[in-house]
């Protein structure tokens, strides 16, 4: 579907629909390729729902009445948005990994261990898929931001906007650099690393969604209407 989209020459990303579209089509090869290495089938039962939801807006929204802005056929600007989704779309799958983790370190503490916790994968698995996405959806995040800081350069004629929507890009990239450093050099792991990883992912919820609605800036061609 996002081959075709693009033959026919219409933007793969831009308004609220699409970029919902593509962003769930991301967590879905995340979760694949997690589930081919973990095989923790558990977290599909977190990831289809919420990809089913994403997808929504651009099956009910009516044709026509977003506007996307023709700077998002620039292939800079597709690289840029691309390696950030993938990278989030990692970050999605280990915020689920660290939700389940506090939730089944909490079950087993109080010793309530039922028929649905015991299909959970081990506290070591998931404290390992946490990690392991947290190792490759970094580096995406950051190669994705520095592509926008050069086709910001080339669109805007400025390197940095200081708006809220990149002020608070900057914040949760810090936030994901302090987890990785925290894990890799302070031995950040279980509860402390779980935990880590549900705050940046809410950070990033609040870029997307909250400022990205409120405050987009330069970014305004996420939202814009005819």
């Amino acid at each position: 579907m996002l081959i075709l989209i693009y033959i026919k020459g219409e933007t793969i990303v831009g308004g609220f629909d699409k970029s919902l579209f593509f962003f769930s089509w991301f967590i879905s090869l995340a979760y694949i390729a997690s589930h081919s290495r973990f095989r923790a089938g558990i977290l599909g039962a977190f990831v289809v729902p919420l990809v089913f939801l994403m997808t929504l807006p651009s099956i009910i929204l009516p044709r026509g009445i977003i506007e996307h802005d023709p700077s998002l056929r620039n292939p800079w600007i597709l690289t840029h948005i691309a390696l950030i989704f993938l990278g989030e779309a990692l970050f999605t799958i280990a915020f689920i990994a660290g939700v389940l983790y506090l939730f089944q370190e909490k079950q087993i503490k109080t010793k309530k261990i039922g028929a649905f916790i015991k299909k959970f994968p081990s506290l070591t698995t998931l404290d390992r898929i946490n990690h392991i996405c947290l190792l490759i959806g970094f580096p995406l995040l950051t190669a994705g931001l520095a592509v926008g800081v050069i086709s910001a350069k080339e669109i805007w004629g400025n390197l940095w906007k200081w708006g809220q929507k990149e002020t608070w890009s900057l914040v949760t990239w810090f936030l994901y650099a302090a987890l990785i450093h925290g894990r890799l050099t302070s031995g950040w792991k279980g509860r402390k690393a779980a935990i880590g990883a549900v705050v940046g992912f809410i950070a990033f919820l609040f870029t997307f969604f909250v400022i990205g609605y409120l405050s987009p800036g330069l970014h305004n061609f996420l939202l814009r209407n005819q």
